[in-house]
């Protein structure tokens, strides 16, 4: 694993809501809010999901706020890497929060919401836009290096 020029190192639910008021839900509609943060000096990508599911009578509402954290290689071309963090990184996430949303609507005693797989390379470029660069060490990093 440890050739791997791109890794998934894992994810962490930040922030959970779930919202039901007196009524029954209709159709639900899906959005997303991508951001991400871009640490070179330590080859570390994290990448921030927002997903709001409501369905169209505002009856249920499920928010959840999400971390996923990837790792790289700075041999990778540019393009290639921009690749990566844009398209593939919230496709790797995605299903595992597609399983949170269920598990959790499941678990707090409502119908769970299933949502269907899908395609969301369309998120890239809203992802690109809302991603900065951070030039800074991260104090493991610095622990580590100062042990040596």
């Amino acid at each position: 694993m440890e050739n791997l020029q791109f890794q998934f190192k894992g994810f962490k639910i930040l922030r959970s809501l779930i919202e039901k008021k007196e009524g029954n839900p209709s159709q639900f509609l899906i959005e997303f809010e991508p951001s991400g943060a871009i640490n070179k000096k330590d080859s570390c990508f994290q990448l921030f999901l927002k997903v709001l599911i409501e369905d169209k009578k505002k009856v249920f509402k499920v928010e959840i706020t999400s971390m996923a954290s990837f790792h790289f290689s700075n041999k990778i071309e540019k393009k290639q890497l921009n690749n990566l963090f844009y398209i593939n990184a919230p496709a790797m996430l995605f299903p595992y929060l597609r399983a949170y949303i269920s598990t959790l609507t499941n678990l707090s005693g409502y119908d769970p919401v299933n949502l269907p797989t899908l395609n969301i390379s369309s998120l890239g470029k809203k992802l690109e836009e809302n991603t900065k660069e951070i030039n800074k060490v991260s104090p493991v990093k610095k622990q580590n290096a100062n042990k040596k």
